[in-house]
Order: C-alpha cells, then structure tokens, then sequence
C-alpha cells in the first residue's frame, strides 16, 4: 500500500483537486455565491497549475525537436517560475476569499494590509535578485502557514461573533477553514526540514512524500465534503 500511494501519489493528488474544483462548481451554480465561487477560482487554478508544473517530467527526456531543445536550455527548463507565480495567486486569491466574508472593517483591513506587505516583499524580492527561475521566496512556506492562518483565525473570530455561527454547517467557508489550517500547519514543517534530509535520507523522503498525500487527500475531500454537505443542507 505504502509503495502503491509513493508511486501514483501526483495522480490521486491530481484526481482530488478536479474533484474538489468540480463540486465547487456545482455549488455554485445551485448557490449563486459570489464569495464561494472566489475560491472555486482559486481551486481551478491549482489543479491547472498542477498539470501544467507536470512538463518538467517530459524535459527529462531528450527529444530531437528544437522548440524541445530551446525550452530545456532555457530558465523555463524547470518549474520554480510557474510555482512562484502560483504562490502570489494563491496568497492573493484566499485573502480576497476571506476578505469577502468578512462583515468587520478592521479585519477586512487587515487582511488587505497583510497582503500588501506580502505582495512588496514578493515584488522586491524577485526584482533585486535572479531567483525567479531558480528557487522560491525565502521562507516562503512559514510566510505562507503564518498568512494562511491569520485569515482563519480572523474569519473564526468573526463566525464566533455573528449569528451564522448556528447554521455554521451550512456554510462551506467552514469546512474550507478547517482543511486550510490543517494543511498548513502540517505541511510546512515537512518543507522546513526537506533541504536537511532529503539529499541523503530517503526514509525521509517516502515519509514525506505519503504523509504529503494523505493530508491532500483530506484537504481536497475535506473541500468536496463541505460543498457537498452545505448544498444539501441548504434544500432542507
């Protein structure tokens, strides 16, 4: 089993992330839900992205095609600019989500403010050095985890004080709080420690790579669940 999710782990990711985009659509086109449809956005554009990022598997090959040939002696040989790009869209994409929910004008502000920042030091960053194409923001995980969770923790402030705090089982936004901070909170130590262990331990590696599976396979059902049970609570 172990060796079966190592081996099709990229698949089955692949597979949840269209399944949770596409009971995301379902919800909205029975919900017209400006806000939810945000993060169906944001959904479509991960599973995009994920496909996309897959060519650098066809660059390992040597294929006698001078477009082919250009591309791998080029910067877009790898995929760190396509991921750098997403990590902007995903911070951007989640903040407007959340800011959206948000009734209070503080934590509205806050939320646009915090992405500001975020998006100055993205912006500085890959302007004043070469790392665009070669490696991603510095800290970039804890920067994300610590961003990520400051939207939850304001949109769980913000539930406990409205009414809709009883009828939170009808509102995905709840369920897709939960996966996110979970996510983050245990997928960013596993990039925190990569670069110490994954060069010489590959115990390590099939660790993380099976652990990485099984918090998306809960991310993405966790997402499906919650637009699934939300729209069927809502026709009671």
């Amino acid at each position: 089993m172990k060796a079966f999710l190592i081996d099709n782990g990229i698949y089955i990711t692949k597979v949840l992330e269209f399944i949770a985009a596409f009971a995301g659509t379902l919800y909205i086109r029975k919900n017209k839900n400006s806000v939810i449809k945000i993060f169906v956005i944001y959904l479509w554009i991960t599973f995009i992205i994920e496909v996309v990022a897959l060519y650098t598997y066809v660059m390992q090959h040597n294929y006698d095609y001078n477009w082919f040939i250009a591309i791998k002696n080029s910067n877009f040989c790898n995929n760190r600019w396509l991921y750098n790009i997403y990590s902007f869209l995903a911070i951007g994409l989640i903040g407007l989500f959340y800011s959206n929910l948000m009734s209070t004008k503080l934590f509205r502000n806050i939320i646009r403010v915090v992405f500001i920042f975020f998006s100055v030091f993205v912006f500085m960053f890959f302007t004043l050095t070469d790392a665009f194409f070669a490696r991603s923001i510095p800290y970039a995980f804890v920067l994300g985890t610590v961003v990520i969770c400051l939207y939850v923790i304001l949109y769980f402030i913000e539930l406990m004080r409205s009414e809709e705090l009883l009828n939170f089982k009808k509102m995905p936004s709840f369920y897709i709080s939960i996966a996110l901070l979970l996510w983050y909170l245990c997928a960013t130590p596993l990039f925190i420690f990569d670069s110490y262990f994954k060069a010489v331990n590959t115990d390590f590696v099939n660790f993380r790579n099976v652990f990485l599976l099984i918090i998306n396979i809960f991310t993405y059902l966790c997402f499906t669940f919650g637009f699934w049970y939300s729209l069927k609570k809502s026709k009671q």
